[in-house]
């Protein structure tokens, strides 16, 4: 699995606004891991679709991971939004911040890819 690929497909799908919105909702009421969501989309269209037993096995590859580094910086990014702080310097960190996520998002994509491959 192309981790590469992968990630570049999975940005497309989410480019969808109206999915986006619901992942989002989903994400924030219900806990989903949209990252992980939108591999096991992937991965059906790959040929190799997880479900029950396989996408458990999938989320707890990731779950140290999506805990300890991509949960503390999308709360970080979240909460800097509404800080008081002159808008121009919070924007710049914030902006870093969401670089940060993006990029642990993407590492997320290449762990699922090499657990995929592991199957």
């Amino acid at each position: 699995m192309d981790s590469d690929k992968a990630w570049n497909d999975i940005v497309a799908m989410y480019a969808d606004p109206v999915l986006a919105r619901e992942l989002l909702r989903r994400q924030d009421e219900e806990g989903l891991d949209v990252v992980l969501h939108l591999f096991a989309l992937w991965a059906g269209r790959q040929g190799r679709p997880l479900a029950g037993e396989a996408l458990a096995e999938a989320a707890a590859a990731v779950a140290g991971w999506r805990a300890q580094v991509i949960e503390p910086l999308r709360r970080l990014r979240r909460a800097m939004k509404a800080m008081d702080a002159d808008p121009v310097l919070r924007d710049a960190v914030r902006g870093q911040v969401q670089l940060a996520e993006l990029a642990a998002e993407r590492a997320q994509v290449a762990m699922l890819c090499e657990w995929l491959r592991a199957r």
